[in-house]
């Protein structure tokens, strides 16, 4: 329902979301429900029994039609559901996945985090899309979050996650409960793929979403089936076609964190395997991961006798696709070329170390990112990629006219 101005006390955006929520691991996720009189309760469900090994299952809803007068329940794992009387029209992310996959339907969030560094330059290789950058609330940096700042928002619905944000910015069960009650309900849960809270101090896994499954979760909150199933659509028949080209042949894959430090040896190791969004680009060529059989210190770290016992066919590092080539070839190439040790490895005798995709990736980063790797893998095929420049010249793997027309909602 619009806010009218014709001087008359109307209901606001937030006045027509009615939201129920649980409450979930060690009580820092505390949710309300609402039942239009003002009184609200909190029920613990306690950490889930077992550690999630599959996909975090698809959100239901109580309506497949969204009308003025009709709700709908979206359930996000692993918080529980949330009622709608209408679907979203704004929201707020703390950049990243969130972020990638609401302007996919359509819309720029109203504030997010770490605008400067978000990667707008995709976008602006689409067709008659315009992400504005200069019209969305810079929230800073997720540690910096503070509860008088969101007041200030007016949004419909939190695209944030409740652990990261307790890790980050140190809010409790109460800050939750007050802020999803008071500003806009929290509707958004990790997405880049299954993580551990161990290192929150918590005792349960986080499931996680495919890319299809969070696709999908989003064209329910925003009550946009029509939307969602493009998007399904169109990465299904990308993928099929990448696949149906590539040779058969599963490459050996080396992907490093960026923070790694190859002058001083230090190389911190991530799975290319994993299930889940971060990875996806990596998985649709069906990979293997170069460091499976080698023992990492503390699972994740090892050295440049490690990266040897390894020798991938390929060396990516990790979120550094937004470097300039002369940059990335310093701080990495041109270490592991001048060391004794460094030198001997495969990839670096072939010249096959890569910059690599960032991990925070929604339906239309994925696309470019996965474009890119399949230059990157298969030159002879694809064509060669060399700059991000270079993605308006030579062959273009997906139909980026198709993409814009899909953000625009013509489907």
């Amino acid at each position: 329902m619009p806010e009218d101005s014709d001087g008359l006390d109307r209901p606001t955006r937030r006045d027509c979301l009615r939201y129920g929520g649980t409450v979930v691991g060690t009580g820092l996720l505390a949710g309300c429900s609402s039942n239009g009189g003002g009184g609200t309760d909190s029920t613990s469900t306690g950490a889930p029994a077992e550690t999630t090994e599959k996909p975090a299952e698809t959100a239901t809803e109580s309506s497949t039609q969204s009308t003025e007068t009709e709700s709908f329940e979206v359930t996000v794992k692993p918080y529980g559901s949330t009622t709608f009387e209408r679907p979203p029209e704004t929201y707020a992310t703390s950049g990243g996945v969130w972020t990638d996959i609401g302007f996919a339907f359509g819309t720029e969030p109203t504030a997010m985090s770490r605008i400067d560094a978000y990667p707008t330059h995709y976008y602006d290789r689409l067709p008659g899309v315009t992400f504005d950058a200069g019209e969305i609330t810079n929230l800073g940096g997720p540690s910096e979050y503070s509860k008088e700042q969101f007041y200030e928002l007016d949004v419909d619905a939190l695209l944030l996650d409740r652990v990261l944000l307790n890790s980050y910015a140190g809010w409790d069960a109460d800050d939750f409960e007050e802020v999803g009650e008071n500003v806009a309900p929290f509707c958004g849960t990790y997405l880049r793929n299954e993580w551990s809270g161990s290192a929150l101090g918590m005792e349960f896994s986080f499931p996680y979403y495919t890319l299809t499954e969070a696709v999908k979760l989003t064209g329910r909150l925003f009550q946009d089936h029509d939307r969602a199933d493009a998007w399904v659509s169109l990465h299904e028949s990308f993928r099929r076609d990448l696949q149906d080209r590539a040779p058969a042949a599963s490459p050996s894959i080396g992907l490093l964190y960026s923070a790694s430090q190859p002058a001083q040896g230090k190389f911190m190791v991530t799975d290319p395997t994993l299930d889940g969004i971060a990875t996806r680009q990596y998985r649709t060529f069906g990979v293997e991961d170069a460091f499976s059989d080698v023992d990492l210190t503390n699972g994740w770290k090892t050295d440049y006798e490690g990266l040897l016992e390894a020798d991938p066919d390929y060396l990516f590092f990790d979120s550094t696709l937004s470097m300039s080539r002369s940059e990335f070839e310093t701080q990495f190439v041109t270490p592991l070329e001048e060391s004794e040790v460094g030198s001997e490895l495969s990839a670096v005798e072939a010249g096959r170390v890569y910059r690599g995709g960032g991990r925070y990736q929604g339906p239309i980063l994925n696309l470019f990112q996965t474009e890119i790797l399949a230059k990157q893998l298969y030159p002879e095929t694809f064509g060669a990629f060399s700059t991000l420049d270079d993605l308006g010249t030579g062959e273009q793997l997906f139909d980026r006219q198709r993409v814009a027309d899909i953000i625009d909602g013509d489907f």
